[in-house]
């Protein structure tokens, strides 16, 4: 009997308002490519919380 490999989904990440808040002011001052670089995320991620 062969077993089945269960596949785990990976928990998405929730962020506060503050930390929206703080990596949009970073993304302002040092610039979107350098903020999602030191923050870890993908461009889209930042701008999806930046308002239009």
């Amino acid at each position: 009997m062969a077993k089945q490999a269960t596949l785990m989904k990976k928990a998405r990440a929730r962020y506060s308002d503050a930390y929206r808040q703080e990596a949009l002011a970073l993304a302002d001052r040092v610039g979107v490519k350098a903020a999602v670089r030191d923050l870890g995320l993908q461009p889209s991620q930042l701008s999806q919380v930046r308002p239009y």
